[in-house]
Parts: C-alpha cells; sequence; structure tokens
C-alpha cells in the first residue's frame, strides 16, 4: 500500500510540477509589426537591418525594445523617411504607416 501510494504521489508530482517548470523556460512567443507607407513601396529597416521586404508587410519580430525606419519616395516623389522606437510584446500585434508628413495612425 504504501509503495502505491508513493507512486501516485510521484506521478502527481510529474503532472503538476515538471510542467510549471518547462513553461517558465519556454520562450517568449514573436510578435508582428505590420509596417505601411503612403506611398506603398518603401524600404524598411529593423534594428539597423534592411528588410528583404517594402510596405505593405507585416513582420515577425521577437519581443522587446526594435528601432524602426522607413524610407521611400513621397507622391511627389520627395524623399521621406520615419524613425521609430518601440516595444513589442510576446504575441502582441502592432502597425506603423510612414507618410511624408511623418509617423500616422494605420487605417483599418
Amino acid at each position: 500500500m504504501r509503495r502505491l501510494f508513493a507512486i501516485v504521489v510521484l506521478a502527481l508530482g510529474c503532472l503538476f510540477l515538471f510542467p510549471g517548470m518547462l513553461r517558465a523556460q519556454m520562450p517568449n512567443r514573436p510578435g508582428r509589426l505590420t509596417v505601411e507607407s503612403t506611398p506603398p513601396g518603401a524600404t524598411v529597416t529593423i534594428d539597423g537591418q534592411v528588410m528583404q521586404r517594402v510596405t505593405p508587410f507585416t513582420f515577425v519580430i521577437s519581443p522587446g525594445e526594435h528601432r524602426v525606419t522607413v524610407q521611400g519616395k513621397d507622391e511627389a516623389g520627395k524623399e521621406m523617411s520615419c524613425t521609430t522606437s518601440l516595444n513589442v510584446e510576446s504575441g502582441s500585434a502592432k502597425s506603423l504607416r510612414c507618410t511624408a508628413k511623418g509617423w500616422e495612425q494605420p487605417k483599418r
């Protein structure tokens, strides 16, 4: 009887305690960053690295503080550039929209 009790206690400990310890070691889920521009087709740089996609595009990005720059030309052919720092939380979705006037709220 004692042996059966010990086995049950061990099994319950494994079921309830071990997964909690593993969960604390799991990496954070990435976030999503949608970058738009008016007009579309601007170059996006994240943390000093030029992305291979132009606006509009949704990037999968690690949680944390990031520096984002968008560069392109406006409708009149004049250079436009927007730079910002933002914090991306685990599993969150953020949106940025660059225009010749600067950052604007993304259109929904």
